[in-house]
């Protein structure tokens, strides 16, 4: 896990000033890689690559990046984990290549270099990087996926920048640092900026599952999706699945997340996922090190953590930490904590939190339950998009109470209801606006009150929302099948929230302590397994999950689902980001100081640059 910063001059040759550039975004994103730092330039100055290094595999000097295979002809800067580089250098090593470290940056350079864009699809990991091809003078920029890994680009005057964090970007590059109005708007509709879009107008980010392959002296191509999440489930036909191949599926993919050179910890709670992790984790080897994040204000609530993510550390027998968090620990770190927020989003506190815990006790890697509420259909969208769907199945089937039950809904609202209870009918009539109904910080129709409306027009065009949420579940062939309203359920919060709101949170809340999180839930090879199960009658549920682990305590598997939170809603009720009392209360309110704080971001440097 590492920051990956570059320049690639592919209308005209990068300069000086570009190569100044590149070791400013390394300095920027120094957080992400506290261990080393890195910068190569090619011989006719049309590459840059930077790199910040945190290390995990091959820890030693030979494992520094930027890095070259043993022919000199392909140079990488790379941020993630490849999981199965082992087994990928035997079968590289079978067919005649040469490796000069132990390193799986290594192995993923020979992997494109001797299978094309085909090696790709042979990756397990997360990934983010930019390949450069010293014969061709191509490079190569690619992500997961999953879009565990970031990876932000911004392009002018024939020149591609791009970086590990857009903020970065925004801060050293020569770019257009106005706001974008799908950015602004898509924060509004969803607490934070889905991709490909980023907060600012000149960034954007290569989407998951993307490569785009840039040449000199050629225009600068659109990239193209060589791998998405919904393929697993239209690659093989619905089946269920067993509780032994469950949990050998589960196993394997703790095995491979457990790979590195340095300690690998957890984040444990008191919900399945994290203790299925743990268990897991324990039959692969020795108990890790665990670290429990629990508030003062939830002391003797449900929704305190520790007690039963304590009894369950002791039962496996690793060392365990519990860190209590209050109202004077925020405060102090609220500023770091903003600092190090890559662009606007309600969430990332709790990520923070732990892994500032994980840093204090010497950890770089921390394995995470996320991904498990979209496997085994763990969040309440399960229950309550069908139940939407029903409900708009009886309103076309009943149009005369339509009209009267939607101004009922609309007093409601205004008589201090939940605002969004004016969506109800009109998003109940696709999986797609009932997902969003259930998702959406704000809908569209309320945003009219909040921003201009030719910002929200723009916005709105560019997001295209509704549209893209009904290309997430759409089959590859709508006339050989389609996926059960479960299935698509899992795709959408695979693709929408945890891709754009919970992968991305800890990315940069985890590297602003310099610890990698690990998610064995979130994997391609495990997707592929249970997919079919997923999208059959019988998809497996978080107890059928627990049932197979085993060893998870049974006050655990009985706890009513509570999330991994923090108390910030109560929090910033009292106060703003500057101390003030009064603020809005709850998560719009928190969305409203964040708008805030990043229209001041970047800071003076845009002016200069705008006149540049």
């Amino acid at each position: 896990m590492c920051g990956i910063a570059g320049v690639f001059g592919f209308g005209r040759s990068a300069g000086p000033d570009d190569a100044a550039v590149v070791a400013r975004l390394n300095a920027l994103q120094s957080r992400r890689g506290p261990d080393g730092e890195g910068l190569w330039t090619d011989e006719g100055g049309r590459v840059v690559l930077g790199h910040r290094r945190l290390a995990i595999v091959d820890i030693g000097a030979a494992g520094a990046q930027p890095m070259a295979d043993a022919s000199g002809r392909w140079l990488i800067s790379f941020n993630g984990e490849i999981y199965n580089y082992r087994e990928l250098r035997r079968d590289l090593e079978a067919q005649g290549c040469r490796f000069l470290t132990h390193s799986d940056t290594e192995v993923l350079i020979n992997v494109v270099a001797h299978w094309g864009e085909a090696g790709l699809r042979r990756l397990r990991g997360m990934f983010a990087f930019a390949l450069y091809d010293r014969h061709e003078r191509e490079l190569w920029l690619a992500r997961d996926p999953y879009g565990i890994k970031p990876l932000y680009v911004a392009s002018r005057d024939g020149v591609l920048w791009f970086a590990s964090q857009a903020r970065a970007l925004a801060e050293a590059a020569p770019v257009d640092t106005g706001r974008s109005a799908a950015g602004l708007v898509g924060f509004y509709l969803w607490g934070h900026v889905p991709e490909p879009f980023a907060w600012w107008r000149g960034i954007g980010m290569l989407p998951a599952g993307h490569l785009q392959r840039i040449a000199v002296d050629k225009p600068l191509p659109a990239s193209r999706c060589y791998s998405r999440v919904q393929d697993a489930f239209a690659a093989a036909p619905p089946a269920p699945i067993g509780s032994a191949d469950l949990r050998a599926a589960l196993l394997d993919s703790v095995r491979h997340h457990l790979m590195a050179d340095v300690p690998v910890g957890i984040f444990l709670s008191a919900g399945i996922d994290s203790n299925a992790i743990a268990a897991l984790a324990t039959l692969a080897g020795a108990p890790p090190m665990s670290l429990t994040v629990t508030f003062d204000d939830y002391a003797g609530t449900d929704a305190d953590e520790a007690p039963l993510a304590e009894a369950a550390a002791k039962r496996l027998g690793g060392p365990h930490r519990t860190v209590r968090i209050g109202r004077e620990q925020f405060d102090a770190m609220r500023d770091d904590f903003l600092r190090g927020m890559d662009q606007p989003t309600i969430d990332g506190l709790n990520t923070y939190f732990v892994s500032h815990a994980a840093a204090g006790q010497g950890l770089k890697v921390a394995l995470s339950g996320l991904g498990g509420d979209e496997l085994f259909g763990g969040y309440p969208s399960f229950r309550q998009i069908p139940a939407l769907l029903k409900f708009g199945r009886w309103a076309s089937r009943h149009p005369r109470w339509v009209s009267a039950l939607t101004s009922g809904l609309k007093g409601l609202a205004r008589a201090g209801g939940p605002p969004k209870l004016t969506g109800l009918v009109s998003h109940s009539v696709d999986p797609g606006r009932a997902y969003m109904l259930r998702r959406a910080l704000y809908l569209a129709n309320e945003l009219d009150a909040l921003l201009d409306e030719s910002w929200l027009r723009a916005g709105l065009e560019e997001l295209q929302s509704e549209r893209s949420l009904a290309d997430t579940i759409a089959p590859p062939d709508a006339a050989r099948l389609s996926f059960t309203e479960h299935a698509q359920i899992a795709m959408l919060e695979s693709c929408w929230y945890m891709r754009n709101q919970l992968l991305r949170d800890a990315d940069w809340a985890g590297m602003a302590h310099g610890v990698e999180v690990r998610l064995p839930f979130v994997d391609m090879p495990l997707l592929q397994r249970l997919a079919p199960a997923i999208a059959s009658n019988a998809p497996p549920s978080k107890i059928d999950m627990a049932a197979s682990v085993g060893g998870i305590p049974e006050e655990v598997i009985g706890r009513t689902k509570t999330g991994f939170t923090t108390p910030v809603r109560q929090w910033i009720a009292r106060r703003d980001l500057h101390g003030r009392a009064g603020v809005r209360r709850g998560l719009r309110g928190w969305a409203a100081e964040l708008h805030r704080l990043f229209r001041r971001l970047p800071e003076p440097l845009a002016g200069r640059r705008a006149a540049a």
